[in-house]
């Protein structure tokens, strides 16, 4: 196990959300760091969301999103308040937040308890790397970021349990020729742990393994395998019947989970929702736009506004919101007039 501050003496509580909206998840996510304090307990919040990418805090959402291919397919967007890379979540996928004071803060330890937990329960091989990504083989089932503020800290992480890979592949190919100086993702190849399930074996037998393994390896198996693993580690945990809306709601002890079925108004904060949080906290960039004859002209945005075009702030563009379609096509008609 990694070297972190003991658990001793700490008390836990799992947070089982059964909301798949990701701006209230992440919401929720949020509130429990900036409202309670960890110094005598610990807690792992759980959630699942309906398909959607998610941006790490200093990443440029253009860059790392097929925004067009969201908005066609209907998948959301949203930016967390932590930092790291852009992954893909939907129904198949598990995501977990271990939640702690600073000290007792170890991203290591926790995903060794996952990956421990997952050996012991399903005999899956998983392997840990020094950038906090969880393996199997040569291919990536989960990636991590941090959020610490003062009173505490969480890390969280997801797990790809059944996902559609197809579509994790097709929605994280951003433009990448933006220049900047945001966050930009380490590409990974991914796969599932179904999918695992199924590589290296062959044809004969692979049909058996799937069809043995489909209705164990499911996302609600493993959120109740990790739950009851996760409170296992403790001396006691804290019960459900409490008001966990709450700043005194870890003061009894007992045992259980506490189920989530709504995120109340006072928990959402609707600016994470907005364009100017998703799209307009991207660091400023400059995109080259072809106009032919091996010219090209430099587009400069910030807070997700144009900011100059060709060098100059002299154009109808300036002052609106980046849209690469609408630029390319005002730079067409306008090397036209220029022409004629």
């Amino acid at each position: 196990m990694a070297t972190c501050a003991a658990r001793q003496g700490k008390r836990a509580k799992v947070i089982l959300s059964n909301v798949t909206n990701v701006y209230k998840n992440l919401a929720l996510e949020h509130w429990i760091l900036n409202n309670w304090s960890f110094a005598n307990f610990d807690c792992l919040l759980v959630y699942r969301n309906e398909p959607c990418v998610v941006i790490g805090r200093f990443q440029n959402t253009w860059r790392e999103v097929n925004v067009d291919r969201a908005k066609r397919d209907g998948v959301s967007i949203a930016r967390r308040v932590s930092g790291g890379g852009t992954v893909y979540h939907d129904l198949g996928n598990v995501n977990f937040s271990f939640f702690s004071d600073k000290p007792s803060h170890c991203p290591a330890r926790n995903l060794q308890f996952l990956s421990q937990t997952l050996s012991e329960r399903h005999m899956l091989s998983i392997d840990l790397n020094k950038r906090h990504d969880l393996h199997i083989g040569d291919r990536k089932i989960s990636g991590s970021a941090s959020r610490i503020i003062r009173t505490g800290s969480f890390h969280h992480c997801t797990l790809l349990v059944n996902s559609d890979l197809a579509a994790l592949s097709g929605l994280l190919q951003g433009d990448k020729t933006l220049q900047g100086s945001s966050t930009a993702s380490v590409p990974s190849p991914t796969t599932s742990l179904l999918s695992a399930l199924s590589r290296d074996v062959t044809p004969q037998s692979r049909d058996v393994i799937s069809a043995k393994h489909h209705d164990v390896i499911t996302p609600r198996n493993i959120i109740d395998d990790v739950a009851e693993e996760y409170l296992s580690l403790y001396f006691e945990s804290i019960p459900a019947e409490v008001d966990l809306w709450s700043e005194d709601c870890t003061q009894d002890t007992d045992n259980s989970v506490v189920l989530v079925e709504e995120v109340p108004d006072k928990v959402i904060d609707h600016d994470h929702e907005s364009w100017d949080w998703i799209f307009g906290r991207s660091p400023k960039f400059v995109k080259q736009f072809e106009l032919g004859n091996d010219r090209t002209v430099p587009v400069s945005v910030e807070r997700g506004l144009v900011k100059e075009v060709d060098g100059s702030e002299n154009s109808n563009l300036v002052g609106t919101r980046y849209d690469p379609g609408v630029i390319s096509r005002f730079i067409s008609e306008l090397n036209k007039s220029q022409i004629s």
